[in-house]
């Protein structure tokens, strides 16, 4: 018998999916392309990665069904061109990762699918029921979950540790939290389309407004949010939390300064794109301690050595360190991986000061990105390892000089990442068809 290789077994079994999914949507009534001849044809090539029209299809439904949209020719008109937009950024996301190397644990992909049900109160079982009546398959969402993690990890490994915040910028962070008590603070959500070329400029300024009108007439703004922000923030929905005015993006500070609380901001064209924003409330800024070095939840692998060790035996524990940090995805695996560091030794240090912290291990301990293992540091006890699993600060208000390290972090590795992003798109071959 003749046995198919991978490379053909699984379109084969992608066809034969589409026809199962096919028969279900007709038989429920649904709006669905023509034939499965349809479902199959190219919507676009991305380099050498080709989107299908039944691709395209499913995420249209899953960004209708998330924001609570009827299923109109209309709302999917609307949607259309930014839904292929982003469908053509996650191939380009996921052929970034792949190229460097970067792939997630399927079982944290799964996680997040079991998350999804229990947070919509059903069990898996009962949410792939729900998605295929509703014309999605669960391998569209673990695809789309996928490419979240992916990028989010390759973003994190490859851009976050050119990251430095100094203690000079953190000073004059914290002086001005404390020039801004008793000025206003706003709760934003923000969803952003990213403009790469001037030819872009007005598909892009369509896209925001054909959203604007879907949320006009009631769509959940942080579902529209994940599905269509083209910034770090769609993973929490477009919240962004509380900001001063200083801190947004100047064009958008300029219109919510002069928006009730509440009502929907833009599109307002700012740096890189356009901007939708939504000050859900507003407060008086506190006037909390922003001295304070709040404290991290550290775990370390320590290779010991004496300070007089042979250079031969720091690189053979800093080569060691390096390999496994590569294997650890977050902190919970930490101390699985931590059985191969013979002779290094695993410790959970728990909730530490900063202040308590060996110098070098402080800087990791304000820079270094949770669930990101350190590069190896030599300290006096020898060569370690470490993970921030969380930061802590005296309060939930807290500016401490932690948490200001990390946001100011967070803003830049935004920058950071969309540029990423745009010259992924830049250097990239895409063809269009649909």
């Amino acid at each position: 018998m003749l046995m198919p290789n991978s490379k053909i077994a699984k379109p084969l079994r992608h066809v034969a999916l589409c026809l199962s999914l096919l028969a279900a949507l007709f038989a429920g009534g649904l709006a669905v392309p023509a034939s499965a001849q349809d479902t199959l044809r190219i919507a676009a090539v991305v380099n050498d990665d080709i989107i299908s029209e039944l691709d395209v299809f499913m995420r249209l439904r899953m960004a209708m069904l998330s924001a609570k949209l009827d299923d109109t020719e209309e709302t999917r008109r609307r949607l259309l061109p930014q839904v292929l937009r982003n469908l053509i950024d996650d191939r380009l996301k996921m052929q970034e990762a792949k190229r460097t190397g970067v792939k997630v644990n399927p079982a944290d992909v799964e996680g997040r699918i079991d998350r999804l049900a229990q947070r919509n109160n059903m069990t898996r079982a009962q949410l792939e029921e729900f998605l295929k009546g509703n014309g999605i398959l669960v391998d569209a969402v673990a695809d789309q979950i996928t490419t979240e993690l992916n990028w989010a990890r390759l973003v994190q490994r490859t851009l976050r540790p050119r990251i430095v915040i100094t203690d000079q910028e953190i000073n004059e962070e914290a002086q001005r939290i404390k020039a801004t008590q008793g000025q206003t603070e706003y709760k934003i959500y923000q969803i952003f389309l990213a403009v790469d070329a001037p030819d872009q400029e007005s598909d892009v300024r369509d896209s925001a407004e054909r959203l604007i009108e879907q949320l006009t007439a009631g769509a959940d703004f942080e579902s529209l949010a994940q599905e269509f922000s083209q910034d770090e923030g769609a993973l929490k929905g477009g919240n962004w939390g509380w900001m001063r005015i200083d801190q947004m993006e100047p064009a958008v500070a300029k219109q919510i300064q002069a928006t009730p609380a509440g009502n929907l901001v833009g599109p307002v064209r700012g740096t890189g794109g356009y901007y939708i924003a939504l000050a859900r409330e507003t407060r008086v800024a506190g006037s909390g301690d922003t001295a304070g070095t709040g404290s991290v939840t550290v775990k370390q692998i320590l290779w010991a050595l004496p300070s007089n060790a042979a250079e031969s035996e720091v690189n053979r524990a800093i080569s060691q360190a390096n390999t496994l940090a590569g294997k650890i995805e977050n902190c919970n695996q930490m101390s699985a991986i931590a059985n191969e560091a013979d002779p290094g030794v695993y410790r959970e240090l728990g909730s530490v000061p900063v202040g308590d912290l060996p110098e070098q291990v402080r800087t990791i301990a304000i820079n270094q990105p949770v669930d990101v293992p350190s590069r190896p540091v030599r300290t006096s006890q020898g060569i370690g390892l470490y993970m921030i699993c969380a930061r802590q600060g005296a309060d939930e208000d807290s500016q401490s000089r932690t948490s200001i390290a990390d946001r100011l972090g967070q803003q830049r590795l935004e920058t950071l990442a969309r540029g990423y992003l745009s010259d992924l798109r830049r250097a990239a071959v895409i063809d269009v068809r649909m």
